[in-house]
């Protein structure tokens, strides 16, 4: 008699956290890499610029690469409702996703498109798009549920 053997799928889903400062995003990836929160993908929104500099200038997209520490997707769009931003990580190509030659970020709806289909409610999704558009950092990292939970509470 054969046995069947059930697996049990972790549920995946989303956490959305808002930093007004570069420093404090800097920290929040470091006591992610520190807890060892493997097999999360992360990504992160912000107002463009085209250097940073600390002790030497670098390309925007250098900085969050080096920063993220694996590489990268990293692509920057101008949405008419919050401006000039940048994503990297694994959400990039769903931002940058072309529907009738536009990138979906682009159009004025598209980011709020986006946010809402991860799981952001419409509260959240819109706090979120003005704190964007006032030079705020938007950490998203997809994960299960465990590992986002644990995430929450150290963040």
């Amino acid at each position: 008699m054969m046995k069947t053997k059930i697996l049990k799928i972790a549920k995946k889903g989303f956490l959305f956290k808002e930093y007004l400062q570069l420093l404090q995003v800097e920290k929040a990836l470091k006591i992610i890499k520190k807890n060892d929160l493997s097999n999360l993908q992360i990504s992160i929104l912000g107002k463009f610029v085209q250097e940073y500099s600390n002790d030497e200038n670098i390309s925007s997209e250098t900085y969050w690469k080096k920063l993220l520490g694996f590489t990268n997707d990293f692509g920057i769009f101008s949405n008419p409702e919050i401006g000039t931003l940048f994503i990297v990580g694994t959400l990039t190509s769903m931002f940058l996703h072309e529907v009738e030659g536009k990138a979906l970020a682009t159009m004025s709806t598209g980011p709020y498109g986006i946010l809402r289909g991860l799981g952001a409610n419409r509260l959240q999704t819109e706090t979120y798009l003005k704190a964007l558009s006032k030079g705020s950092y938007l950490l998203i990292v997809r994960g299960t549920d465990d590992k986002l939970k644990v995430l929450k509470e150290i963040l």
